[in-house]
């Protein structure tokens, strides 16, 4: 029976043209566009990541600058913009197009375009500044993608493509754009973690940056997860490790403030 109304929910939502989020706080809902199965099942089902992203939201302060680096369709832009109600802003950043499109008219469908309650741009935080290929899943609303090297050989498909994206070195990107000290960050890039929090190191160090989420996936990477880490509590925080997920884990990274 539960695979029936999975099914239906399924289907519905791609016949509407929209899934909802549903999530502890009721206030929040926010809305995705979905064309696909795959696309709607990343929504409705009640393991995906839904107690990470609980977490996430519960940090949320009003007034907060957030990071989602690495944001795909939204489903951490959305709900933290939501729980912001105009207090503060996300920067979401997105190399792949075919995400990046998606973001954005996820942006419009719930509103969230006007003033800087959500900026999204077209770019991966590295760093450093370059051009290189993504190598991405072909099928919409997968959300499978990286620039690492390794990444394809662990592919249990053949459906994927090569990409050029632009990547930008964090803290100078920052910087140029006016982007405020962000407070809270949330990064999820396949295998490009360390590349990430070296381009953010003096946003990161800053004391009003208080929490990272951040996802590792040491079998994408090309140095020793635990870098990961250890580049964390140099920076200052204390971490907690979440349980592993298939082949990945979580580090929740918090700051002591006084």
């Amino acid at each position: 029976m539960k695979k029936v109304i999975e099914t239906f929910n399924r289907n519905f939502c791609r016949l509407r043209g929209y899934a909802v989020l549903h999530l502890s706080d009721r206030t929040l809902a926010p809305r995705f566009h979905v064309s696909t199965n795959i696309e709607a099942e990343k929504i409705i089902k009640k393991d995906n990541e839904k107690e990470l992203l609980e977490t996430f939201l519960q940090e949320i302060r009003p007034g907060d600058i957030v990071l989602d680096i690495g944001a795909n369709i939204g489903l951490y832009t959305l709900p933290s913009a939501l729980k912001l109600r105009g207090t503060g802003s996300v920067f979401a950043f997105e190399p792949a197009p075919i995400w990046f499109k998606r973001l954005r008219e996820n942006i419009e469908l719930n509103r969230l375009s006007s003033g800087n309650l959500v900026v999204p741009y077209n770019v991966g935080l590295s760093n450093k500044n370059e051009t290189c290929d993504m190598i991405i899943k072909d099928v919409q609303g997968s959300g499978m993608g990286s620039i690492s090297p390794n990444y394809q050989e662990h592919l249990d498909t053949d459906k994927v493509i090569s990409i050029p994206v632009r990547l930008v070195q964090g803290d100078p990107f920052l910087r140029e754009q006016g982007i405020p000290q962000p407070n809270l960050v949330k990064i999820d890039v396949e295998g490009a973690e360390l590349l990430v929090l070296q381009g953010l190191e003096k946003s990161l160090r800053h004391k009003d940056c208080r929490f990272i989420l951040c996802e590792v996936h040491p079998r994408f990477m090309s140095e020793p997860p635990e870098n990961v880490k250890k580049l964390l509590l140099d920076y200052g925080f204390r971490c907690e490790i979440s349980k592993e997920r298939r082949s990945e884990y979580h580090i929740l990274a918090r700051k002591d403030l006084h």
